[in-house]
């Protein structure tokens, strides 16, 4: 796992949840192992539960389903550091190509470090699946992701002290869109979808709930 150093003001990034969040919908069981030498007292897990409206080529105002961002933060050596837990979405249908679902995934590098002019950034991918398309099917991999820096809108809200829990919306209308890899179906997909998209011509608006749980308890990750 890679550990990535960050800020101690760090309240995180990759956003995404229309609605008020209830504590039963967050999920600790992706939290990540503690790095060796790590003081549990010391970390805490952050669980983000997201929703979004994603445009990009051909595609306009695609409400995505649900995200669930997981990592983990706190000091390492006397640094603060950040480990990578899990991104998870559901799939939902895409217009243009019949039957084809799209679910975002982490095409590589995250980061979560937060100042005033970003929430973190994250390399993503979309794996797209449908009845013809082959198995793998992607818009961005690891060596060509897409590179998205969330950039606050509004401020940060406190939803609940016990647990903590805040509410933040980001946007980034930046990020660029490559060509997919989807075998003999590549050209007809990017016909329908407009891939590739440069910077500039696509949109990711996102709302995000998070709620933080300390290593220190027992309850926090399944071991």
């Amino acid at each position: 796992m890679k550990i990535i150093a960050l800020a101690a003001t760090t309240v995180t990034a990759l956003a995404l949840t229309a609605g008020t969040a209830n504590a039963a919908e967050f999920d600790f069981t992706d939290c990540p192992a503690l790095p060796s030498g790590a003081d549990p007292a010391e970390w805490r897990c952050e669980v983000l539960e997201s929703r979004g409206v994603l445009s990009f080529g051909n595609v306009r105002d695609l409400r995505m389903g649900a995200v669930r961002l997981t990592f983990a933060e706190g000091r390492l050596d006397g640094e603060y550091a950040q480990v990578f837990g899990a991104l998870r979405s559901k799939p939902v249908r895409v217009p243009g190509v019949p039957g084809a679902r799209v679910a975002l995934r982490c095409g590589g590098h995250p980061d979560f470090l937060s100042d005033d002019e970003r929430k973190g950034e994250i390399d993503l991918a979309i794996t797209v699946s449908g009845p013809l398309l082959p198995t793998g099917c992607t818009i961005g991999d690891e060596d060509d992701p897409i590179r998205s820096v969330l950039q606050p809108v509004g401020e940060t809200e406190v939803v609940s002290q016990d647990p903590p829990t805040l509410r933040f919306a980001t946007v980034d209308e930046q990020l660029g869109f490559p060509a997919s890899d989807c075998g003999r179906w590549t050209g007809l997909l990017d016909h329908r979808l407009g891939l590739p998209s440069p910077s500039g011509a696509n949109v990711l608006e996102q709302t995000t709930h998070v709620q933080l749980r300390s290593y220190e308890s027992a309850s926090t990750v399944s071991r």
